[in-house]
């Protein structure tokens, strides 16, 4: 078989009205990972950005030491991932317990369940609607820090879910680009969604959606490891920059909410029964993937109480 002489080939001019592709814009690295190691857990990270698959624990018994560990390891690395976790509801609200104080769940709650776990439950042949990047809660005062899900019934295949780092996304931003968003804030406000009707009445969800917005600043500093964040949502929730109120801000925020998006920032999650994950909403934005229709799908959930200490302040005010 001839070879062909790639030397010898013409380049390939531009097509009229465009231009030559020169490559994209390549991303600083996304740092090191930590070298701490632990005693009585054995984290292994998935991406460089953000998530580690926990081995070597079981979560019906953990003991004080390890449940530090944990604490520490969900501040470092975002998004914890347990795998073959057999626990009864009542086991696993005491897990959560490990983060914080379980909060009475707003979603539906199984009878044999303790108040503190709901379920996401789709149903055969309901089409899951909620399929975009966001993060729970930022529209309230004190948005969720920590969130946790249990995989109890899954569809045959698809029905991932995917994690991005909001901290790997704002260092990955130019200077300039840091300079011009370090003092801005942006206004949150509730949205009704597919899971509106399972969590509230018609009068308190028209009572949300009136009520004045939250306002957060657009680049808050972590109190749990000092780094600088980008704090965006979804437009249905993120609905504006206060100091922006124009078309050039509007096209700011929609910039920055595409570029949390690059693969470069997230991984992605297939679930598999009895898989518990743990992540920290307030940092990370998820999406969870609409491809399992018209199959089944129930997740248990545990939301911890946001506290004082989990109001975004903002990185100009916020001493490192």
């Amino acid at each position: 078989m001839s070879q062909i002489n790639l030397s010898a080939m013409p380049a390939l001019a531009a097509m009229p009205g465009g231009r030559a592709h020169r490559g994209f814009e390549t991303l600083p690295p996304l740092g090191t990972l930590s070298t701490r190691r632990y005693a009585h857990i054995d984290p292994r990270p998935i991406v460089p950005a953000l998530g580690a698959e926990v081995a070597g624990i079981d979560l019906r018994q953990p003991g004080a030491a390890a449940q530090a560990e944990l604490r520490d390891l969900l501040a470092e690395r975002k998004v914890l991932v347990f795998r073959d976790q057999d626990l009864s509801p009542h086991q696993y609200a005491d897990f959560l317990r490990i983060f914080g104080t379980p909060v009475k769940e707003d979603m539906v709650v199984d009878h044999n369940h303790p108040p503190e776990v709901g379920a996401i439950h789709t149903q055969p042949n309901e089409q899951q609607q909620i399929n975009f990047w966001h993060m729970d809660h930022s529209f309230r005062e004190l948005p969720t820090r920590v969130l946790s899900l249990y995989a109890k019934l899954l569809p045959p295949v698809g029905g991932d879910t995917l994690f991005a780092s909001l901290a790997a996304a704002y260092d990955a931003l130019s200077d300039e680009l840091k300079e011009q968003i370090e003092f801005l804030h942006c206004a949150h406000r509730v949205t009704r969604t597919q899971n509106t009707k399972r969590r509230y009445s018609e009068e308190e969800a028209e009572a949300m959606e009136n009520a004045p917005p939250f306002v957060h600043p657009l680049v808050p500093r972590d109190p749990g490891n000092g780094r600088r964040y980008l704090f965006v949502n979804v437009p249905i929730y993120c609905r504006g920059i206060v100091e922006q109120p124009t078309a050039e801000g509007d096209a700011l925020l929609r910039k920055l909410y595409r570029h949390v998006q690059r693969p470069e920032f997230h991984f992605r999650l297939t679930w598999r029964v009895n898989t518990v994950v743990v992540w920290e909403n307030s940092h990370t934005l998820h999406y969870p993937v609409s491809d399992y229709f018209p199959h089944e799908r129930k997740l248990w959930r545990g939301v911890i109480d946001a506290t004082e200490s989990d109001r975004p302040v903002a990185a100009s005010l916020a001493r490192a």
